[in-house]
């Protein structure tokens, strides 16, 4: 290969996960005509993958073999190849979302041909392995087995003592014993039973230590206990990375066929890379980015601001804002957006939402995809060039390219006060330092108001939004804090300064994606309003007329009473046991909690002193609502007055006076 080519030489890569194993992913079949992925060296593959921080990488490309739709060469961190269950299950994801291939597949990899396809029970990629011998019971009580790539099972018998074991010590000591040396040495894995399966430990060759999933080590630990303790046919395994699911049949001879491997495979992020001068331009986390990279761009090198029009979701509903860099004299042209709205998935993410300690991280792809996004959802995109220096930009780059890095890129979000707008006021302080100012004065509104312009068109989000946000979101902003949201961030850009000059250039805002329709959403008739209303006409009627037990009286009471008990409860957990600040101390909660009352046999002395008290509570929050303390409105009052009337029949005293 010429100079010229190993310089300007440029990479696409996806990075995937397959139950905690990474893998870089490549699309042989672009590059198919100037270069065979194939002939990497392994002290290439090895440097991207310490790069990529990964277990793997995973070249598709053009099969040999005429019954293979593709060929599926993986490698593992050292370069050695081998058969890797979670990167063929990975990469059928992705060949398939590609359309490189359909819901089934045969792919070639080392050890030959390999069935692929979607498990529908499991709603996740499958891969079929070969057929499986008999596990080698050894001396020391241990297992081997080879299911693909070869392994020793070790079993000790519980979690506990699972956990307590030094993989890396037993797991390198027996991969480089003598027994396994003609082999090239094994995968060593760790084994006990659990409640709902199997768990495993394993320590990988190639990676040269513990991996959070292997495959073919799940499928190794559910072979070896099959033929231990017999029992079902499939097996549950459970790794650090998450499940895998095994499915397999005895084939009569001591060994097992129809051995099928399936679990969950996810995009992580996308790249580019120069392969051969290994210049990382790696813009998606996790990742190791390299320092230099802002260094090369060139003096024709532009920054923007994007502000994309708000989408149908409830995510999306309020806009986005990103940053471009683009530099159209490299080669290939750099043209990259940064978006520190993306969601940092974890183990434990959905309990981490639910107590309100959300992360987002910070990370890139190519402006394409990003254009092609929102142009797919039909959404306007906004372009801020920015009126900055050579150096400046530089700097810009090089704080994005620090807090690209895996361990700067996760921040704790914050919906009002830290996003992913609020981030990009942020990068500019850190990165321009005192020649950047903001130049921001309190506008006079509150974070509720800053919302209920893009709630306009969804009045039932907008009523739950509103009965759910308690007073912290009614405090006035402070400067700069209308820039929460993207359309606020992008009117604040034009009053700020960089040197005392403005930030925006003059004449250059121009747009990049353009959509027709309205910007923000039209209003929309308010059903939950005229419900409430129409709702609550009803029950004053029915109270009026004292009419108890009727069909309708019980089922506008009883709908009344159930609904609003559960908000209350909501509100009462959100308060008590999360960190969602923004709805602790709801005034709501004076006119849901009463609705409990209705659950009060009434033949219980309680039933009349607590309705007393649950109307009062009711009366209360009518007369606080009035007050500017936190916003209330009409369906909200109605809501209240329909919870004063299902628990003021039962007071025996107000009955006989109705009467």
């Amino acid at each position: 290969m010429s100079d010229d080519l190993q310089i300007e030489f440029q990479i696409e890569f996806q990075k995937w996960e397959g139950t905690g194993n990474t893998f870089v992913i490549v699309n042989g079949f672009k590059y198919e005509e100037k270069f065979d992925f194939t002939t990497l060296e392994d002290k290439v593959v090895e440097e991207i993958c310490t790069d990529q921080n990964c277990d793997g990488l995973i070249i598709l490309c053009k099969s040999q073999m005429h019954e293979a739709d593709l060929r599926c060469d993986y490698r593992n961190s050292d370069g050695s190849r081998s058969f890797c269950g979670n990167g063929t299950r990975a990469s059928f994801a992705y060949a398939r979302r590609e359309g490189l291939v359909g819901d089934s597949a045969v792919f070639e990899a080392c050890d030959g041909l390999h069935r692929v396809r979607r498990n529908d029970t499991h709603k996740a990629p499958s891969v079929e392995f070969m057929p499986v011998g008999s596990p080698e019971s050894l001396k020391s009580g241990d297992y081997f087995i080879n299911t693909g790539s070869p392994h020793h099972i070790h079993l000790v018998q519980n979690f506990d003592e699972l956990s307590e074991v030094d993989i890396l010590d037993f797991g390198s000591k027996i991969r480089y014993s003598d027994r396994y040396s003609s082999m090239g040495g094994t995968n060593v894995s760790v084994l006990c039973p659990v409640e709902d399966g199997l768990a495993l430990r394993t320590y990988e060759r190639g990676v040269e230590g513990e991996t959070k999933a292997c495959g073919t080590g799940a499928v190794a630990a559910s072979i070896i206990h099959h033929t231990i303790n017999g029992g079902d046919s499939n097996r549950t395994v459970h790794m650090p990375g998450g499940k895998l699911f095994v499915d397999f049949a005895e084939d009569g001879r001591g060994g097992y066929e129809k051995v099928w491997l399936s679990g969950v495979a996810n995009e992580i992020s996308r790249g580019i890379t120069s392969l051969l001068t290994m210049l990382l331009l790696w813009f998606c986390i996790p990742s190791i980015v390299q320092a230099s990279w802002h260094d090369t761009l060139s003096d024709e090198t532009e920054i923007s601001v994007l502000t994309a029009s708000p989408g149908d979701d409830l995510y999306s509903v309020f806009g986005h804002t990103a940053v471009r860099i683009y530099d159209p004299t490299q080669v290939p042209i750099v043209d990259w957006v940064f978006n520190y709205g993306t969601f940092s998935f974890s183990d434990d993410f959905y309990y981490n939402f639910l107590k309100g300690r959300l992360d987002y991280k910070l990370s890139a792809s190519p402006f394409y995809l990003f254009k092609q996004e929102y142009m797919d959802q039909g959404r306007g995109v906004e372009e801020q060039k920015l009126n900055l220096s050579p150096s400046q930009i530089r700097q810009v780059a090089q704080y994005l390219s620090f807090n690209l890095k895996e361990e700067n890129s996760v921040y704790r979000y914050d919906f009002f006060r830290d996003n992913c707008a609020t981030r990009v006021i942020l990068l500019f302080q850190e990165s321009l330092g005192g020649e950047f100012k903001s130049n921001c004065e309190q506008s006079g509104r509150t974070f509720r108001d800053g919302l209920q312009p893009y709630l306009a068109g969804s009045p039932w989000t907008s009523l739950g939004i509103n009965f759910l946000l308690g007073p912290k979101s009614d405090q006035l902003m402070p400067p700069c804090g209308d820039s929460f949201i993207p359309d606020e961030l992008s009117k604040s850009l034009t009053k700020m300064t960089i040197g005392g000059a403005s930030l925006i250039k003059l004449g250059k805002e121009e747009t990049v994606v353009f959509d027709e329709g309205n910007w923000l959403p039209p209003h929309a008739l308010d059903y939950p309003t005229i419900l409430l209303v129409l709702w609550t006409l009803s029950l004053t009627i029915v109270t009026i007329r004292n009419k108890q037990r009727g069909v309708v009286a019980n089922t506008l009471r009883f709908s009344v009473a159930v609904f609003s008990s559960i908000l209350g409860g909501l509100l009462l957990l959100i308060w008590g046991f999360t960190s969602h600040t923004d709805i602790w101390g709801n005034i709501n909660l004076l006119f849901t909690l009463p609705a409990f009352v209705y659950f009060i046999p009434n033949k219980s002395k309680l039933k009349t002193q607590a309705g007393t008290i649950a109307s009062v509570m009711c009366v209360s929050y009518l007369l606080v609502s009035f007050i500017d303390f936190q916003l209330s409105s009409l369906a909200l009052r109605c809501a209240a007055v329909s919870v004063f009337l299902t628990v003021l029949p039962f007071r025996k005293d107000l009955n006989s006076k109705l009467r």
